[in-house]
């Protein structure tokens, strides 16, 4: 074949790929997760992606599963071990409870603050060897990791002090269920979606375990006559973004130095979605609590946030400690003790407002 004829294929190799020849794809990463695009976690990942292919020049690119279109949320963490995705982001201590025990140390009553647990819980992770063994034991190596915003109860009935808990039904996840329980209320474990058009019908009297953002953007608090802080609980979850470790393993170092530095990145950019996106959502939930037959926002007063925090904290604190040490065959105490002393220290240097604050500040209440 002549030298005239390869060069014309050459070029119509280039044209078809639409990528010059420096820039032709080597690696493809499947990425799911069962969050929406419109959700700020999303959004956080999504910049993450772009970030990567541009520094990357191409080299690297995401197929991009969202609202889970490829896995499930109980099947992120399990396909991600299998190969079914190479990259998920998910709550794996919420919906693979028992195979990941320490990543359950984010629990409620601990701090408002979504920038500390973040920076805490990435710290413990780096430090804490077992935290790690749950993740890389199941081929998972942690790209990064967020801090969900403050808890939310939304309801068909109003909840202003600890005794308005007794005798309801309620949808809620994680240590949260462990609470509202502990407060007399029966926790029902139903997906998200199917409780919101439940309580419409009596099937739940309430939803909790709702980050502040996702429940005003997300039409919980639309959907609702009352909300509130439900006292005070806190941010109680973080959501991780992991790679197959396998998949990792293939990578070149130039790509995993890529992924790495854009994965420290994106933290505060991240940070500043998530403020920007709690301070509209603040704004909004004010502006829909002033409309009639809005929903009422009740937030606990001192006296009754410490009284809910009197009668739960301990309790789901020791069945926590006595679960995960015996799960995970370590002190789980001092990895509470850990993670505590972190989240003080992040505290301390942190310049994040929770959104119920940024409400009362819009609302003057």
């Amino acid at each position: 074949m002549s030298k005239l004829i390869l060069g014309a294929l050459g070029l119509v190799g280039v044209i078809a790929t639409g990528l010059p020849a420096s820039a032709q794809v080597k690696e493809k990463l499947v990425y799911a997760t069962y969050i929406s695009e419109i959700y700020t976690t999303s959004h956080g990942d999504i910049w993450f992606m772009d970030e990567v292919e541009k520094r990357s020049n191409g080299e690297i690119v995401f197929e991009r599963y969202f609202s889970g279109s490829l896995l499930s949320a109980s099947d992120l963490f399990p396909g991600l071990s299998r190969g079914a995705a190479d990259i998920v982001a998910g709550v794996p201590s919420a919906y693979n409870r028992n195979d990941y025990p320490l990543s359950n140390v984010t629990l409620p009553f601990i701090t408002n603050d979504s920038d500390a647990v973040t920076g805490a819980f990435t710290e413990l992770f780096n430090a804490n060897e077992n935290l790690r063994k749950e993740y890389e034991g199941r081929n998972a190596k942690v790209l990064f990791a967020r801090g969900y915003s403050v808890n939310t109860i939304f309801s068909r009935l109003p909840i202003t002090k600890a005794e308005d808990y007794n005798g309801l039904k309620i949808r809620a996840v994680l240590a949260i269920a462990d609470t509202v329980q502990a407060l007399g209320a029966t926790p029902v474990s139903v997906p998200y979606p199917e409780a919101l058009e439940g309580m419409s019908r009596g099937v739940v009297d309430a939803m909790t375990s709702s980050p502040f953002d996702s429940s005003v953007k997300g039409g919980l608090a639309e959907a609702s006559k009352y909300g509130s802080d439900g006292g005070r609980m806190g941010v109680y979850a973080a959501n991780i973004v992991a790679i197959n470790l396998d998949r990792w393993n293939k990578l070149s170092p130039e790509h995993q130095k890529i992924i790495m530095d854009v994965a420290a990145d994106v933290i505060p950019h991240y940070n500043k979605l998530r403020q920007d996106e709690v301070r509209e959502n603040a704004i909004r939930l004010c502006e829909m609590s002033k409309k009639d037959g809005g929903v009422q926002i009740h937030l606990f007063d001192d006296a009754e946030a410490e009284k809910v925090r009197a009668v739960a904290y301990d309790k789901i604190k020791d069945r926590w400690v006595e679960w995960a040490s015996k799960l995970a065959g370590v002190d789980a105490n001092k990895v509470l003790e850990d993670y505590v002393s972190l989240i003080r220290k992040h505290e301390a240097t942190s310049t994040y407002q929770n959104g119920w604050q940024i409400f009362q500040e819009a609302c003057g209440s």
